[in-house]
């Protein structure tokens, strides 16, 4: 039996040893998270993505559409096999000029088996089209679905984007946040130290103002968390990662602006050109152009050539030798024809022609549309980006200048010649105006890429 002196030296025993263990032997080792750019989680999102699987499918299966018709340019095997019982049979005799039949009456021992066997190899020669035009149509349909893909992949890449340029909006937000935190708590050190040197420039108030201003800047941490945390849980959920999994955003900033934008035109005609939409409305209107044609083509006859063979066998019956009387039950014979096919239907190919027409009209008019209002929708985002660009411009040149207001009110306030008020308006107006410069930046990231989007000139 145990008792509690030997409890006491086992665990001893046992601490000892634990702490000549690694540190990971007893528990797991804290693993820091994967730090990524905007593209390395851009590749990981798109590699992943149900939705970008499902269309794929799509093109697997119009992919198996075009090897359906390109088989139908070889030659198609029918092979029919059956067996079962027959009667055993003799062949008949001429007796005193009657035919008689020999063969033994009908009984459980007079019933035997046979086989059959044909096969028909039918090789298309001339169809008027029928098997050519549904290729090219087919094969444009697996191109419209490719198109498809990259579309579904523009659309994830700019939903990534979005949320990575909120992530490290909120990110941003949040070290303006405690630098203008850092100003307030330097001011109010300045207005206590003067307080207790009994200055008459500052007063009780003015500490009671600090917190004033500072409780926006507490409000706007507040939210830049709320939004880092909203935008990281979404990121990783495209991305598909384990609970335990953890990821980290490369950059620390937005990315910056340029200058000015190229001309509107430009990105308009890069629509036009580029917008995996538009190449994929394209392959489907020549699809359909195929397909009215080869609904033309049923109209006429198809010539093809074949060779057919068929052999049979009853053991129990005698064979009859004759060109004249057939034996199905008895007989082996093959050989080459040359045919036509030709399905008069009264008004049901014609009807098929006319409907294939329809939708080939319909597309034509859809395509009409989406060129009309290609140039809309460009434009609006292209005023959206041109609105954000003048706004990051004029922001960032009224952080800068607020910016130095602070240090120049600090500085006057140590000297004795400035004012609390001066200052704390200062450090408040840095806030605000640091505060919008990073959203009319991240506004401007956002309409930058769903400009990409819609003009199909972005790449990943």
């Amino acid at each position: 039996m145990i008792n509690a002196k030997h409890l006491l030296l086992m665990t001893a025993i046992i601490l000892c040893l634990a702490g000549m263990l690694p540190r990971g032997a007893l528990c797991r080792e804290q693993i820091s998270p994967k730090v990524m750019n905007l593209e390395q989680i851009v590749a990981l999102a798109v590699a992943q993505n149900p939705e970008i699987e499902e269309v794929q499918s799509d093109v697997l299966a119009a992919r198996s559409d075009l090897q359906q018709v390109e088989a139908a340019y070889y030659p198609q095997i029918e092979a029919i096999a059956v067996a079962g019982p027959m009667r055993d049979a003799k062949e008949p005799l001429v007796v005193n000029g009657r035919i008689t039949d020999p063969s033994p009456g009908l009984s459980f021992s007079s019933i035997g088996i046979f086989g059959k066997f044909d096969i028909t190899a039918t090789q298309p020669l001339y169809t008027f089209g029928k098997i050519s035009n549904r290729k090219e149509a087919a094969a444009r349909g697996v191109k419209a679905k490719e198109h498809a893909v990259a579309d579904k992949k523009g659309q994830i890449v700019l939903r990534v984007r979005q949320l990575y340029y909120g992530l490290v909006l909120a990110s941003s937000g949040l070290n303006y946040a405690d630098e203008s935190m850092d100003f307030f708590a330097s001011a109010a050190q300045r207005i206590r130290k003067l307080l207790e040197l009994e200055s008459t420039t500052v007063k009780e108030s003015d500490l009671y103002q600090v917190e004033a201003y500072r409780s926006e800047a507490v409000r706007f941490r507040s939210e830049a968390e709320k939004g880092m945390k909203t935008s990281y849980l979404a990121l990783k959920a495209m991305l598909r990662m384990a609970p335990g999994e953890e990821f980290a955003a490369a950059d620390k900033s937005l990315p910056g602006s340029p200058e000015k934008l190229t001309d509107l035109a430009d990105f308009i005609q890069a629509a036009r050109t580029n917008r995996p939409e538009f190449k994929q409305l394209a392959e489907a209107l020549v699809a359909k152009e195929y397909l009215v044609k080869g609904a033309e083509s049923d109209l006429y006859p198809s010539f093809f050539a074949a060779a057919v063979g068929s052999f049979a066998g009853a053991p129990g019956r005698d064979r009859l030798d004759s060109q004249y009387l057939p034996d199905e039950l008895n007989h082996a014979y093959g050989g080459v024809v040359a045919g036509a096919k030709w399905n008069l239907d009264f008004g049901i190919s014609r009807a098929k022609v006319d409907k294939a027409k329809a939708e080939y009209q319909r597309l034509v008019n859809t395509k009409a549309v989406a060129e009309m209002n290609i140039p809309i929708q460009v434009t609006k985002v292209y005023q959206d980006c041109l609105e954000a660009l003048v706004s990051v411009n004029s922001y960032r040149e009224a952080a800068t200048a607020s910016r130095k207001w602070v240090l120049t009110a600090m500085t006057d306030f140590d000297m004795g010649v400035g004012s609390a008020d001066n200052m704390l308006r200062a450090i408040d107006m840095y806030g605000r105006n640091q505060g919008k410069y990073v959203e009319a930046l991240f506004r401007y990231n956002l309409s930058r890429a769903e400009l990409e989007y819609v003009t199909g000139m972005k790449t990943w």
